[in-house]
């Protein structure tokens, strides 16, 4: 769809808008009051509907339809030509590509599209719709839906409840109120083929689980559409389903962080008090071997020598807990080295004791006693 400009691009939805509000008070004033005496549920009725039909189609024109912020500069640093054109993923076992974005300068995630007139990639896009001068995709698409079956209700409603008046309650078709009810059958005569038209077919994409765009560019046609959960499943992941959060404000949405009593965590401030090692140990503990060193002040040399050394990978054991003070196991002691009572801390060991030596072997690890 060409761009359009600024100034023009609200005439339509200004036109809708008037038309909408207008018909309606036209009925208000007119043919509903002379339903007051005799059926007083009929205004109260029409005026629920009505509510309606302006909630949706307020959500529909001003909500977020889902749009994706474009990247920023620093962010692009690579050239266009750069980057493939198309990228795959694979979505219940059917591959689905993904185009670059030269305007937003990422790849589109599958069912986004970039609209022409708000210059913005849309999630889960299904057309741009100038009667609410507004995206139709993921976030407002279930209140578009909602507003087309309440306004074709409403025509319907307003038709035969004019018709009636007519009827009935007319005695001359030369009054003011006659010719109002006429003329708000005309009109809803005329737009009835559109808007019926237009509500049919968004029900049947809601019961396929597509959207106006992949219908119209033939997407799925003939294969099997990954994103259909069933005709039930599709109508109501539709109208029930979960209200996504909009990009637009991604710091409206983040949980604010709650205040701890025991007062910040320390951190690492500098690169001085983290130091890299290598581990040449070969999983042998070295007992002369300061493999460690200080990661922040306060921490004796004792630390180094009983701490046992460990792997930076991810995949292997966790190191088991160091024994501090008070406790009758060590770690790195044989059995019966520390007697009965001795309680003596890993910090400050007895003078007579003597640590054993490893003997690395093939696949064997032997313990001798000094």
């Amino acid at each position: 769809m060409p761009k359009c400009d600024v100034k023009t691009r609200y005439i339509p939805a200004t036109f809708a808008w008037a038309l909408l509000l207008t018909a309606t008070t036209l009925f208000f004033y007119y043919p509903a009051r002379y339903y007051l005496p005799d059926y007083p549920w009929v205004p109260v009725y029409q005026g629920v509907l009505t509510f309606f039909v302006i909630a949706n189609f307020s959500l529909a024109t001003f909500m977020d339809p889902g749009v994706i912020p474009k990247a920023p500069p620093d962010e692009d640093r690579e050239d266009d030509f750069r980057a493939p054109l198309y990228k795959s993923v694979d979505i219940h076992g059917i591959t689905v590509r993904m185009k670059w974005c030269v305007t937003c300068k990422f790849y589109r995630p599958p069912r986004c599209s970039h609209c022409s007139v708000c210059n913005h990639c849309i999630e889960t896009f299904d057309h741009h719709c100038p009667w609410v001068n507004n995206c139709i995709g993921r976030r407002n698409y279930r209140f578009f839906f909602f507003f087309l079956i309440s306004l074709s209700l409403h025509m319907i409603s307003i038709f035969t409840l004019s018709l009636i008046y007519i009827l009935h309650y007319t005695r001359s078709y030369s009054n003011v109120e006659p010719i109002v009810a006429i003329s708000l059958m005309a009109m809803i005569s005329v737009l009835a083929i559109p808007i019926f038209g237009l509500t049919g077919f968004h029900m049947v994409l809601v019961s396929r689980g597509r959207t106006t765009n992949e219908q119209v560019t033939g997407k799925f046609k003939g294969g099997y559409n990954p994103f259909s959960r069933g005709c039930w499943d599709n109508c109501c992941y539709t109208q029930f389903g979960p209200q996504f959060p909009s990009m637009k404000n991604p710091k409206k949405y983040t949980v604010k962080p709650k205040h701890c009593p025991h007062g910040p965590i320390s951190t690492i401030t500098n690169d001085s008090q983290v130091k890299t090692y290598m581990d040449n140990s070969n999983g042998v503990r070295n007992i002369n071997s300061h493999a460690y060193n200080k990661l922040s002040p306060g921490r004796d040399g004792c630390d180094l020598e009983m701490e046992p050394s460990a792997s930076q990978s991810q995949d292997c054991e966790p190191t088991p807990p160091l024994q501090r003070h008070g406790s009758k196991n060590n770690f790195f002691l044989p059995q019966g080295a520390v007697q009965d009572g001795g309680g003596d801390s890993p910090r400050h060991p007895r003078p007579n004791l003597h640590y054993p030596e490893v003997v690395p072997t093939q696949g064997l690890v032997v313990w001798i006693q000094g």
